[in-house]
């Protein structure tokens, strides 16, 4: 026997659920799943509890009887600033490793020095394009490309340390 269409989206949203809650560490019997309708009030939606317990350290699945194709996950106020504040941090700490690789590339002669360059022009770039109400947007590599070409100084110049045929060259064996 077939099951009609909004049962069987129905059904697919909540193998969804289950394939997220997975990919969360939860088991099958561990997630809390809900199912929303719409009651004669629109501002007014109704929750019915089709699996799982009330737990305020995991998430809640929600999936709306009427439109399958939406589903929700509830997670307590505290749970959710952590989660944003791991992001944050992710985001941060990929920023930095981008930063480095661009500083690095550019073989710099004190890493910190043009860290701190950079990090003085990046405010300004940010200050800018949020007084413009542009999105933050910086190439880090054309950057720091920048600044080695304004302060020449801070990078250690190739061609000065190798000779024509690429060998190291000791300051004090040059002519």
């Amino acid at each position: 026997m077939q099951e009609n269409r909004p049962e069987a989206e129905a059904n697919r949203l909540i193998e969804k659920i289950d394939d997220l809650s997975r990919k969360m560490g939860f088991e099958d019997h561990g997630k809390t799943v809900f199912e929303m309708s719409s009651t004669d009030d629109p501002e007014i939606k109704e929750l019915i509890h089709k699996s799982g317990e009330w737990s305020e350290n995991k998430p809640m699945f929600i999936y709306d009887k009427e439109d399958p194709h939406h589903a929700y996950v509830f997670i307590s106020a505290e749970r959710f600033a952590n989660l944003l504040n791991t992001l944050q941090a992710t985001n941060q700490e990929n920023f930095d490793l981008k930063l480095e690789k661009s500083i690095l590339k550019q073989t710099p002669v004190d890493f910190h020095d043009v860290w701190v360059v950079a990090m003085d022009r990046i405010q300004k770039i940010i200050q800018e394009q949020k007084e413009k109400g542009e999105p933050h947007t910086i190439n880090l590599d054309q950057l720091i490309s920048d600044i080695k070409r304004e302060y020449p100084a801070l990078f250690i110049n190739l061609s000065e340390v190798l000779n024509d045929t690429g060998q190291y060259v000791l300051p004090s064996s040059r002519t």
